[in-house]
């Protein structure tokens, strides 16, 4: 009982900046950027350099231009956070296109060049399908495929997946 009135009477004592920290004091940094999503990238061809095996995909994800539907209605930017990552374990500020060509994967199908989008869009089928569009959405990597985007430096590296 006697320790009680010691104890709170050092608590009293203690200078203030001690008292107000609490538990997560060692937390400064705010992130500001928005989270990273694969919402914000779209579908785009791979340079010829980018393609190291033919069978693999010919796609990736990339940024969507900030002309784009989606840039505006995602509230995208050039940067994005993240935390945790496994790709990119020391960041958590990164390139948004960084992060489209590591953590999203192309959906297949649709037109592979912008030729044949054109053609695609004249035929009567355009009409009740609503017509082809070069660029297609990126969706997330699956869990289970995203060691394969993992390097040992922490850059991340190319799996070339498709969903």
């Amino acid at each position: 009982m006697r320790r009680l009135p010691v104890l709170l009477l050092l608590c009293l004592c203690l200078p203030v900046d001690a008292r107000v920290k609490g538990l997560f004091s060692k937390y400064t940094k705010v992130l500001t950027d928005k989270e990273c999503t694969c919402n914000c990238c779209i579908r785009e061809q791979r340079r010829p350099s980018e393609i190291s095996d033919p069978s693999k995909s010919s796609f990736k994800c990339a940024l969507a231009p900030a002309s784009d539907r989606n840039f505006e209605a995602y509230q995208c930017s050039d940067t994005c956070t993240v935390v945790n990552d496994p790709i990119f374990p020391r960041a958590s500020k990164i390139s948004a296109n960084r992060f489209c060509f590591y953590h999203c994967v192309p959906t297949s199908g649709g037109s592979t060049s912008a030729v044949q989008a054109a053609a695609k869009n004249q035929d009567v089928e355009a009409l009740l399908n609503g017509g082809s569009l070069l660029d297609a959405p990126c969706i997330s990597v699956a869990t289970e495929q995203l060691v394969q985007a993992m390097s040992p430096d922490g850059n991340g590296r190319d799996s070339q997946l498709e969903a």
